[in-house]
């Protein structure tokens, strides 16, 4: 029992793990674009709010990708210490 208790704790941080690594990819991506864009189509771009801006879009779609997607590394994660784990024929 406390061993299927600990690979649920176990499984719930490295999901938690990818969620933060996406949501934080989003973020600096959603950064970087905005002021990339507001440097090329704006005339006087205000870099503080551009960056605001762009934080608060990218994370906002990095998250609404994150869960699903570390679902989808958790799995795969998961065959491929399965396949390590099984002897070698």
């Amino acid at each position: 029992m406390l061993n299927i208790l600990g690979q649920i704790i176990r499984w719930f941080f490295i999901w938690l793990y990818f969620v933060l690594i996406i949501c934080l990819t989003g973020a600096f991506i959603g950064v970087v674009s905005h002021l990339l864009f507001g440097l090329i189509f704006m005339n006087a771009p205000d870099y503080g709010d551009q960056a605001a801006f762009g934080f608060s879009n990218g994370l906002r779609y990095g998250g609404v990708w994150a869960g699903g997607f570390a679902i989808v590394l958790c799995v795969m994660r998961a065959r491929k210490e399965y396949l390590q784990a099984q002897p070698k024929s």
